[in-house]
């Protein structure tokens, strides 16, 4: 466990600390936002409703929409795909495995890089998650934080999902590019295919950047459901391939 968490701590890190930047440059700058809309309101109704700006003003839906429904909401999967993809195909790459496995059985080791992996990609996810409300409280803005909780599941059920997905290509390849370069093709080819109407269902974006959540105030059980299913059979199938792979 000692050495899962010495290979994953700086990405652990680094991570948090672009995000942290991303919500501090985000956060403080609503009035900013609203007067440069406000001053290029003529050139900005050709895109945007103009509605839009007076709901901008509302603190609650500024946060929302600007921290989980684009920027943050945008970098789960990557997060996911950044914590999952090294995991076991640095191990095969570097030579290591042979190593590790002299030390402790498959099952061992696929269980202390789950385990540790996962744990890491929750922490960070909640913690992100947690931002708004966090900011929120030390800066004494009225903010309705029921909904922070449900943006919350939604990032970390599509982020454990595409968390899954690399997982499976990191134990099936034996160097870092094609693990992080398939989760990119995966991503981008579901997101492409779900602009199609009958496709929608593809595009994870939707559900983690909570659409249902803005326009029905609800979580979506029943995607956030099949999603959970997924993810535990992917992380089965990735367990199956460690446990037969020749090293």
């Amino acid at each position: 466990m000692k050495k899962e968490w010495i290979d994953m701590k700086v990405r652990a890190i680094v991570i948090f600390i672009v995000m942290l930047g991303l919500f501090l440059s985000l956060a403080p700058l609503q009035n900013w936002t609203i007067n440069i809309l406000e001053e290029n309101s003529q050139a900005v109704q050709k895109y945007m409703n103009p509605t839009m700006i007076e709901s901008l003003k509302n603190w609650d839906f500024y946060i929302y929409s600007q921290w989980f429904g684009k920027n943050f909401g945008q970098f789960v999967p990557i997060i996911a795909l950044i914590i999952a993809f090294p995991l076991f195909s640095r191990e095969y790459e570097n030579g290591t495995i042979e190593f590790l496995l002299t030390r402790a059985s498959r099952k061992k080791v696929f269980l202390n890089k789950l385990t540790l992996s996962l744990l890491v990609l929750t922490i960070q996810l909640t913690i992100l998650s947690l931002l708004p409300l966090i900011y929120s409280v030390i800066f004494s803005k009225e903010f309705t934080s029921i909904y922070t909780f449900k943006f919350l599941i939604h990032c970390l059920i599509g982020g454990i999902f595409w968390y899954s997905v690399t997982l499976l290509f990191s134990s099936f390849f034996n160097d870092q590019v094609k693990p992080i370069l398939a989760s990119i093709v995966a991503l981008g080819v579901s997101t492409v295919l779900g602009i199609l109407r009958p496709l929608k269902f593809l595009n994870t974006f939707l559900y983690i950047l909570g659409t249902s959540i803005f326009n029905y105030n609800s979580i979506n059980w029943t995607y956030s459901i099949v999603l959970l299913i997924l993810s535990i059979f992917l992380i089965i199938a990735s367990y199956l391939i460690f446990l037969r792979k020749e090293m």
